[in-house]
């Protein structure tokens, strides 16, 4: 049997939301699983169809490291292991699988304008999928914040959840079983 899964890093709750709000857009289509990449396996199995990864964005691109630490001294964040998150895994994951798709999301101020087009979470997490020989579905998608610790502007779960339907329907009509 088939899945996908969903592998993302939240420093403060937002990409969590929208990673679970993807998978209920995907569970109709096919079975899915959600974990955090500090969670998240070593390797990616043949039967994992779908691999679908995200984060916030943090000072203009994945957190790292230095930006988890600063989320936890300056706004409270609440993280076990700042050295470790989704690049990291995203660096060290091993896919087996030939068949596998990926796609990708971001969570993003929604203000200042400017700043917003700067912001290259997602464009990273595609290039490190592509480095894996994975072939991408769809166009990253991003989701926004109000504020540095959210919440999420208005509407933007149930964006993912369509954004998930959707993603089920282009992996369904790219790979037919």
């Amino acid at each position: 049997m088939t899945r996908a899964l969903v592998v993302f890093e939240s420093l403060f709750g937002d990409a969590r939301a929208i990673a679970h709000a993807i998978a209920d857009g995907l569970s109709p289509t096919i079975p899915t699983d959600v974990v955090s990449a500090t969670d998240a396996p070593a390797e990616i199995p043949a039967d994992v169809r779908l691999l679908v990864v995200g984060g916030p964005n943090h000072a203009l691109s994945m957190p790292r490291q230095s930006t988890r630490e600063g989320a936890v001294t300056q706004h409270g964040a609440q993280i076990a292991d700042t050295s470790r998150g989704l690049h990291e895994w995203l660096d060290a994951v091993r896919v087996t699988g030939d068949d596998t798709r990926a796609a990708a999301f971001d969570t993003r101020s929604d203000h200042p304008k400017f700043l917003v087009k700067l912001d290259h979470a997602s464009r990273t997490e595609e290039k490190l999928l592509r480095g894996h020989g994975l072939a991408l579905v769809a166009a990253a998608e991003h989701f926004y914040v109000t504020d540095t610790k959210g919440p999420l502007v208005e509407g933007e779960q149930e964006r993912a959840q369509q954004w998930g339907a959707t993603l089920a329907g282009k992996l369904t009509a790219a790979n037919p079983t």
